[in-house]
């Protein structure tokens, strides 16, 4: 096998170490960060969804969820207890129910927004030029 081949098939293997390393480290990030305010980056995601949405069902909060396999009912109703979110019939169809935020809910989300820079810290070694170019690679790599 010659030495460039060799290469080829020793880096692509790097190349999915290195982003799960990369998704780790802003993962842990996040975490930290959102402790802080005693939620979760997921119970956070759901706060900024109805921000910009206002009401909506659990199965559209789930379409806008960055991550699809999250229990939305289950962080919805700790959302409720925490009394940043609530649950009310929707007002063309009583069978229907609709998630939106609470006036407290909505101060959350306005507090930690303007903060949430602190995760982008992880990139900071990185130019703006090197972060446009990592985006255009992992959208290619999703194959978009």
């Amino acid at each position: 096998m010659s030495k460039k081949n060799k290469e080829v098939l020793e880096i692509r293997p790097r190349m999915g170490v290195e982003i799960m390393e990369a998704y780790h480290l802003l993962n842990d990030r996040s975490e930290e960060f959102f402790a802080r305010f005693e939620i979760t980056p997921q119970q956070f995601n759901v706060l900024a969804i109805l921000h910009y949405t206002g009401p909506v069902s659990t199965s559209v909060i789930l379409e806008w969820m960055f991550e699809k396999n999250a229990g939305v009912s289950r962080l919805v109703d700790r959302l409720v207890k925490k009394g940043l979110v609530v649950k009310k019939a929707n007002p063309g169809d009583n069978r229907l129910i609709e998630v939106d935020l609470t006036s407290k809910g909505e101060e959350m989300y306005q507090l930690i927004s303007p903060q949430i820079k602190e995760i982008d810290g992880v990139s900071e070694n990185l130019t703006d030029q090197e972060v446009r170019q990592l985006i255009q690679l992992l959208v290619k790599l999703k194959g978009y």
